[in-house]
Formats: C-alpha cells, structure tokens, sequence
C-alpha cells in the first residue's frame, strides 16, 4: 500500500556510495498513475543532472528518437535505471527495447503498489515485498522523528505508544503524526487530548493514512493550511522551485504582512514549517543554504487535491473532458490547467471571476499562439494570479496584459520571446513578473520605475536567473 516507503528504501539504494562506484550511468524517473511517454522519457535522460543544457533540445524529439537516444547512452555502460511508482506494466513493455542487455551485469529497479504489476516483469528475482512496521518500530520511528536524539519524557511514553500503534506500522502516517506532534507542546494533557483526537479519526484499512492526514492538517495554523492545500495546484510528483512557491503565496496573500521583516523571508519560514511537520518534503537544496525544490507524497498531494475542492479552494482540472463539463462554481477563487493545447483552446473555458489561473502544458514541445488564448485577457478581468507555463509563439509581450489591472504576479513562457513593451508600467499592482525566455529580453526603462516590481522582477533565460 501507499506510505509504506517503498520509494524512500529505491532512494537509499539509488544513492548509496557502493551503488553509486559500481555503476556508470544512474538514472531515475517517477511514472505515477497519469504519464505521458514523451515527457518520461525526457525525464529519464534529464536524471543525471544535464537538463539545463538538454532539456529544450530533446523536447524536439519525437518519442522514437528519445528512446534511440535513451538506448545509445545505456549501450555498454553499467547502469542503474529505477522507475518509481509504476502503475501499469504498459510503461515497462514500451520502455524495454531502449534498455541494453550487454552482460555488463546493470540493474533496473521498480516500485509499485501493485503486485501484479511485478509478476508479469519476466526479469530478476522475486519481488521484495514490504511489511507493516512492528509496534517497537512503529515507537522507534515516532520517537526519532519527534525528539530526534533526545529521550521521550517518562510521562509521555505510554501516551507515545499508543498513539504510534494506531498508526498500525504505516511509516507515512507515522511520519506525518510526529510532524504534528513535534509543535505541540510536550505536556501530558495536550498529548491525551492528541491520543483521543487519533483513536476516535483512524481507521485500518486504506483510508488509515488519510485519517492521520485529516488529523495533521486540523493541527495545522490557518495561514499554513492554505499553503499546503497550494500544492495542490501543481503536478503529481512535480519537483517544485521554493523559490516560485514562495512567491506564489505571497501573492495569494497567505503570507502575512510584519512592518521589519520581508514577505520572502516569512513566506520561507511557512515553508520551512510545513517540511518540520513532514508534509513537505526537499527534493534539492541550494548550494548556498536553503531549499531549491520541494514535493510532497502523492497521498499527500490527493488529500489537497480533495480537500481543496471541497472547500472551494481551488480546483484542478485535466484533459478535454474535464474542461468541457466544467461549471464554474459560485466563489471559486483559483483554478489550475494541465491539458494540451488543443483542449485549452477548444474548451474556451469561461470563469470570468476567477482570482488565479495557473495554466501547464500537457505535451511537450507544443507551441501556444497566442492568437488562439487571447480570450484569456478579454475574459479573465479581475485576475491577480496568472501563470501561463506553456510555451507561447510569441516575441514581444501582448498588449492585451495591461487590461488585467489587478495582477500581482505574471509568469510567461515564451522561448522567442525578445520584447517587454513600457506599457507593462500600467500594472500597478504587479509585484513579481518572471518571463522564461530561450534569449535575451530587452526590458523598457518604465518597468524600473514600478515600485512595487523592481525588488521582485526577474527574466528567467533558459536555466539561469
């Protein structure tokens, strides 16, 4: 089942120091339960660390050449290649051939949820199946997680038991409930009531981890509640840059505002928060100190997906069907996009009250003209969030931008795009604007001239800021 660490234990392999000297060439992809099998194989040949230099040239590549390409650079090489979170065997039937067998004694390794899955690879030895975690182990790891190298208080050891058996042995729902434990105080009467609050919620069977989630996010201050549930807006498995987060949040206005102190570097302590309590999880730090990139679990990322749309948070549609029967409903605030651009357009999707439109790209390499989203400045007036993460045809910035006067962030992707006209000045709100650009940008004298901007606007070429 989810949660019982089958992707932490292909991590400890995947970088132990003897894996990493027996073995020329790693590699690592995540496939999940939705994937595209052009974006996967990018993925693949992005792991070992050459992305920024080949991740626009190979999105030109047709999939039989991704995986011409895959198998050339396996071919007589010792590798390691490890698909995580394999769903359905398809992946491997269609991935096989651009795979070598040289006798050079490589590995490939899975993980799934699924055992099925695992028979019908007609490779390697039996599947290593993983068990619940005992009550002892259950206890062991609560406690770690908790006090660190510190011992649990006397007082609190039965208390720590009893809560740690009713995670019955699930590692994700031990992790989480100690995230939640660790800011609470560590008093006897605050952790019954704890204890009480976990034995009348759990549940055995699949829905025990989303319990102890339910659990955790109720424990959760307000302010951090809307940042987790922002997750939401983003792809399953999706390695998310802090730094765009950060400033997604602020402005959403989760972060609050203290005279002295600078929205970024609070925004950075929800964030930090929100990894303390193991809800968030670092995928890359920065070599200067600091988080590069986050995630979280896919149970995790369902249960905000969920409850996100329950509280009419925000919502997040995917694919034509989903665009086309949707109704916007009363006081939706946010919606995210993922679908090729075919289905955008198509769909000309009306939410004329919506405060934030986060909009990705399904296919790579697709191109939008930006004659056929036009409709999105003439529809979308009162948007103060606007990220258009697609690749728009396009070489000077749509005067049509001035008529969204509320904006406080824009991000565009544009790879040809080479002018920002002075009439940007118009957006008096505008706080952060990112263009990620496959060149240089010329920029008007007029945008150093917009207060608020100036601290935050940033051009993103290719990889470097």
């Amino acid at each position: 089942m989810a949660g019982l660490g089958k992707t932490t234990l292909a991590e400890k392999v995947y970088n132990d120091s003897s894996i990493i000297f027996n073995f020329q060439i790693r590699l690592w992809c995540t496939v999940s339960q939705e994937f595209d099998m052009k974006s996967l194989l990018i993925q693949i040949l992005c792991s070992n660390g050459k992305q920024s230099s080949m991740d626009e040239e190979l999105k030109k590549l047709n999939e039989h050449e991704l995986l011409q390409k895959l198998y050339q650079r396996l071919k007589m090489k010792r590798y390691l290649v490890v698909f995580d979170d394999v769903w359905d065997i398809k992946v491997w039937n269609e991935l096989r051939i651009s795979l070598p067998d040289d006798k050079k004694r490589s590995r490939i390794l899975f993980t799934s949820r699924f055992s099925n899955v695992a028979s019908q690879v007609q490779y390697g030895g039996e599947p290593h199946n993983l068990r619940p975690l005992s009550e002892k182990e259950s206890f062991e790891l609560l406690h770690k997680k908790v006090f660190g190298k510190e011992d649990c208080p006397q007082a609190l050891h039965g208390l720590g038991m009893e809560i740690a058996k009713k995670c019955m042995g699930l590692p994700l729902a031990l992790i989480v409930v100690a995230g939640a434990l660790a800011t609470t105080e560590h008093d006897i009467l605050v952790w019954e009531e704890f204890a009480e609050s976990l034995t009348s919620t759990m549940v055995s069977g699949a829905g025990q981890c989303k319990k102890s989630l339910e659990l955790s996010y109720e424990h959760l201050p307000y302010h951090l509640k809307e940042c987790l549930l922002y997750f939401a807006a983003f792809r399953e498995d999706e390695k998310i840059g802090a730094k765009n987060l950060m400033r997604l949040w602020i402005a959403e206005g989760f972060v609050e505002k203290i005279e002295g102190e600078r929205s970024e570097d609070i925004a950075e302590e929800y964030l930090m928060d929100l990894i303390g309590r193991n809800l968030v999880m670092v995928s890359e730090n920065r070599s200067i100190g600091g988080v590069k990139t986050c995630y979280i679990h896919d149970l995790i990322f369902e249960f905000c997906k969920g409850e996100a749309k329950e509280k009419k948070f925000l919502q997040v549609l995917q694919g034509y069907d989903e665009l086309s029967n949707f109704n916007e409903p009363p006081n939706l605030p946010r919606l995210s996009i993922c679908s090729s651009g075919e289905d955008f357009i198509k769909s000309k999707l009306f939410c004329p009250h919506l405060d934030t439109l986060l909009l990705c790209n399904a296919t790579p390499g697709y191109e939008f003209d930006l004659l056929n989203i036009s409709f999105l400045f003439g529809i979308y007036k009162h948007l103060k969030v606007l990220n258009l993460d697609i690749n728009l045809r396009l070489e000077e910035l749509p005067t049509e931008v001035e008529s969204l006067l509320c904006l406080r962030y824009l991000a565009l992707t544009g790879r040809t795009m080479k002018f920002i006209p002075p009439s940007i000045a118009k957006l008096s709100h505008l706080e952060t604007f990112c263009v990620y650009s496959g060149g240089l940008v010329s920029l008007p004298d007029s945008i150093w001239n917009m207060k608020k901007l100036r601290q935050k606007m940033e051009v993103k070429v290719g990889k470097d800021r």
